[in-house]
């Protein structure tokens, strides 16, 4: 090194050994310091605030409130429609209990001393001029026609009439009381209530099934009337 740059160095560290005197000597000063405030605050006085003298109302609670009774108005209408609903289904009921009494039922002879009167006259000319009525017309009036025919002959024989009994029920058992194909003549009155009380069509084979019923109830009653021997005829408790 030449001489200059020993002078140098010399000097340079004379500066830091009399820095590093200077700042073990003077006072500490914090490197981490929280900021120090300059902002002054001026005490307010406290004054008491005096409470008012006029009243608050209490706050009242939903569950102090009474409910209010209801009206006798809605009450009455709803007895009202209870009874509508009771009077409604007494109806339905009653209507079912009639048709289930009203049912046709065709009797049977069956005991022993029992005997059959003859079959009278106007019984087989009803049945002979049904099946002429069965032949003309529409399928719905003439089926109608045919059996009222025989209700007309049934009537005319005399025999008595029960008074629950209705015209149908009546000749039904009336013709059931011979030895007849009980079977075709429940048909015959399942065709008559269906051509007098539905409303769907009735076509064709109606009219043959009907032509056929009281074409072999006739034939019965005229062997009856004849006191000529044949098959005995099946027997159902119920008409159909």
């Amino acid at each position: 090194m030449s001489r200059r740059g020993t002078v140098a160095a010399a000097v340079a560290g004379v500066v830091v050994a009399v820095a590093l005197v200077v700042a073990a000597t003077g006072p500490s000063v914090p490197v981490l310091s929280r900021p120090v405030s300059t902002v002054t605050f001026t005490e307010v006085p406290t004054t008491t605030v005096q409470p008012t003298s006029s009243p608050v109302s209490p706050v009242t609670s939903f569950r102090d409130v009474a409910p209010s009774p209801p009206s006798p108005l809605w009450g009455l209408l709803v007895q009202v429609v209870i009874a509508l609903v009771a009077i409604g289904v007494l109806a339905v009921l009653a209507q079912i209990v009639i048709a289930l009494l009203r049912r046709p039922r065709l009797v049977r002879h069956d005991e022993p001393v029992f005997e059959a009167p003859d079959v009278p006259e106007e019984l087989l000319a009803g049945a002979r001029a049904g099946i002429d009525l069965l032949l003309t017309g529409e399928p719905r009036n003439a089926i109608v026609a045919a059996w009222l025919a025989l209700e007309t002959s049934a009537a005319a024989t005399g025999l008595p009439r029960d008074p629950a009994e209705t015209s149908t029920e009546y000749t039904a058992r009336v013709i059931g009381t011979w030895a007849i194909d009980r079977d075709r003549l429940a048909d015959l009155a399942a065709l008559y209530r269906e051509a007098r009380f539905s409303v769907h069509d009735l076509g064709e084979i109606h009219r043959d099934r009907a032509v056929a019923d009281l074409r072999v109830l006739s034939a019965d009653l005229e062997r009856v009337a004849a006191a000529v021997p044949g098959p005995a005829p099946e027997r159902a408790d119920d008409a159909r």
